[in-house]
């Protein structure tokens, strides 16, 4: 018993010790988003229509922090499955995306989109194709949007 009364008193020791920039947790969730989109390659000049299913999973918290300030932590993992259509009979193309990103991010309580490039593999092909996961943040509800766009490079300078 005197162990358990020493253990709380040093627990209450360091809670009182904790800064004053304490922050509060607002969301914790852990969650599988379906997704699914039609491209065409941006960077082939033939036109190809490939459509891609798949989904993210996504850890998200978010904090609310002494100074009014939010912080953003989001871990996802992306898998999508593509086939091109208007191929011969027979003739199957497959595309995958498999890429998963962290950020942790502090900013004032207004909406903003994070841009996720994910390389897309097609065997026998070697180009600049990205799928890239829109991550809106909507500060309304603590939730993040996803979707998804094409491009033709992976998003740096």
């Amino acid at each position: 018993m005197k162990n358990i009364r020493h253990a709380f008193i040093a627990a209450a020791a360091l809670l009182a010790a904790a800064p004053a920039v304490a922050q509060v947790m607002l969301l914790d969730l852990t969650t599988s988003v379906p997704l699914a989109a039609t491209f065409d390659n941006p960077c082939t000049v033939e036109p190809e229509v490939i459509v891609f299913q798949g989904s993210a999973d996504l850890s998200q918290r978010v904090w609310l922090l002494a100074d009014g300030n939010l912080r953003l932590q989001v871990a996802e993992r992306t898998t999508l499955d593509g086939y091109k259509t208007g191929t011969l009979l027979g003739q199957v193309t497959k595309y995958t995306v498999a890429a998963d990103s962290a950020k942790d991010l502090e900013f004032d309580p207004v909406g903003f989109s994070i841009l996720q490039f994910k390389k897309v593999v097609r065997e026998g092909a070697n180009d600049n194709f990205h799928a890239v996961l829109v991550m809106a943040f909507d500060p309304q509800n603590l939730g993040l949007q996803l979707g998804l766009e094409a491009a033709c490079d992976n998003g740096m300078p």
